[in-house]
């Protein structure tokens, strides 16, 4: 074969495979929508709550009528780094259609991809911030909630101590959310890093005149912290405020913490429960377990995919979604984005009473 032929063959293999590449991405309204999925599968949180969400998820693809999505999950270990080769291998290697995340570490790690790409991020957990762009959250902006959470410690308590990990991205926002809740009334920061034995500062707390503490800590660190309170703090009465992550978490808590009296009493704010009875009925009736508090969204995602968005046009996929009049019943109640793409919140006060977190009465 001659140099000339060689080079003409070269060019047409070139040719094939950028066509190749692009046409991957260009049939963008196709009827099967391939979905690349996101979640802790493994570590801290994979069994409480990656894989309840994917469980949700392979139930929500048996429900439907059309058979218009396909699944690939990558795991990504509630890890930054992990995320972003995972994100990285479902493009260009399973040339996926559009992404479903859950994290905190891996939206936060993903959205400036995301943005820049172009491309969609569906989320079933929650970003640390938001603003108007190309991530959507299925479940609505916990955030807000610790807003609240401060209007009701504001009601109850004189003045509150604000644990916080000093290098945990979302600790940052919650403190703020909940600062803003308070609106005047009095309390101290308690910054912890990560690298503490918490003795210092759980006597700092305790030496200080507070009524009330909330920790915004991950779950090993609060757990490490409540056991020295425990420790430290005698006849001193002293309040725990729990927040949702407290809550989402309660039983992990439970078998961590050896006084588990320190949660009796304690409030909390949780997005208010209008997931469907029949969907929590044929969850364990499939997986004889019990559904985590956000698999539900992770099943409704792959809904709305599969209905407002699979054969459609791909760039129009963002504008469906941001419509003002958009709006989906789900599994786990209606849904309704603002305009920063977070679905509108609603929550509800709980209170836990007798080994488990109940709707408060006040």
């Amino acid at each position: 074969m001659n140099k000339g032929i060689k080079i003409v063959i070269g060019i047409v293999i070139v040719l094939a495979v950028v066509w190749g590449v692009s046409n991957s991405k260009k049939d963008t309204s196709s009827d099967v929508v391939k979905v690349g999925v996101i979640l802790p599968l493994s570590g801290e949180y994979g069994a409480a709550f990656g894989e309840s969400v994917k469980k949700a998820m392979e139930m929500s693809v048996q429900d439907l009528e059309h058979k218009n999505i396909e699944l690939v999950f990558e795991d990504d270990g509630f890890d930054s780094k992990k995320a972003l080769s995972a994100y990285n291998k479902l493009q260009t290697v399973d040339n996926v259609d559009i992404v479903v995340g859950l994290s905190s570490p891996s939206l936060e790690a993903l959205k400036p991809v995301v943005n820049q790409s172009n491309e969609l991020l569906l989320t079933v957990g929650n970003e640390a911030s938001i603003e108007n762009d190309n991530v959507f959250e299925i479940i609505p902006w916990a955030a807000a909630l610790f807003k609240t959470l401060g209007e009701q410690v504001d009601k109850k308590y004189e003045n509150t101590a604000l644990v916080y990990s000093s290098d945990w991205s979302i600790a940052q926002t919650n403190k703020e959310q909940f600062i803003e809740g308070i609106a005047g009334g009095a309390y101290s920061e308690i910054p912890v890093a990560s690298n503490s034995d918490v003795r210092t500062e759980v006597a700092k707390m305790l030496a200080g005149n507070f009524d009330s503490y909330t920790l915004f800590l991950p779950l090993e660190q609060g757990s490490k912290f409540l056991n020295e309170v425990a420790k430290q703090k005698g006849n001193k009465n002293i309040q725990l405020i729990c927040d949702g992550n407290i809550e989402l978490t309660i039983g992990d808590y439970l078998d961590k913490v050896q006084d588990d009296t320190v949660f009796n009493n304690c409030i909390s704010t949780m997005i208010a429960n209008t997931t469907s009875d029949a969907y929590n009925a044929k969850y364990k009736e499939l997986y004889k377990a019990e559904p985590n508090f956000l698999a539900v969204y992770g099943y409704d995602s792959i809904q709305i995919i599969s209905k407002n968005l699979a054969g459609k046009d791909k760039k129009d996929w963002k504008k469906i979604l941001e419509n003002k009049d958009f709006s989906y019943s789900g599994m786990s109640g209606k849904i309704l984005f603002d305009k920063t793409g977070s679905r509108i919140l609603e929550s509800e006060a709980k209170v836990f009473k007798d080994g488990k977190f109940v709707k408060s009465e006040n």
